[in-house]
């Protein structure tokens, strides 16, 4: 008889350890997931570079980002196409207010050519006949900055325009 009762209570003590560890397994996934949701709301709202991103990682960002967690409103966009020829520029001279966003879209259509910015450190690719290239840049300073062409003489030559920050 003593070993029946031995038997009962050996397969007592098995049901409680393997109950204590369900339990124990249960506690411990919540917590986990708990941990996992508090550090996710903690995380501030994904970063989107709006120059490379698809369009509807934008539309994915912007609905994660409420009305209320809106820091700045975009700056406007100032868009510019300018051509390269013989020397000049199509354009001679460009107007922005201070804090707008400029994209400058450049075409070289005799000749090989570029534009350049010194005050503001930025400047398209050199490009061949039909070729182009952009360059963005936010104008933070204000005042008049001269833009022209890298090339060889050619600024030298007159290829050269105004860039006004009012």
């Amino acid at each position: 008889m003593r070993n029946t009762h031995s038997n009962q209570g050996n397969s007592l003590i098995i049901i409680l350890i393997v109950l204590g560890v369900i339990i124990g397994g249960v506690l411990y996934y919540k917590g986990a997931k708990n941990q996992k949701e508090a550090l996710e709301a903690s995380l501030p709202p994904p970063f989107v570079d709006m120059n490379t991103a698809s369009p509807s990682a934008m539309d994915n960002a912007s609905s994660e980002i409420g009305a209320e967690d809106t820091i700045m409103e975009a700056a406007p966009l100032q868009e510019f196409a300018i051509e390269g020829k013989n020397f000049e520029f199509s354009v001679k001279e460009i107007r922005v207010k201070k804090g707008d966003f400029v994209r400058i879209n450049f075409t070289s259509t005799d000749g090989t050519h570029d534009l350049r910015i010194d005050d503001y450190e930025v400047g398209t690719a050199v490009v061949g006949v039909g070729k182009s290239s952009s360059v963005d840049f936010m104008a933070e300073k204000t005042g008049t900055f001269e833009f022209y062409c890298s090339v060889g003489t050619h600024r030298q030559m007159g290829m050269v325009g105004k860039l006004t920050v009012e």
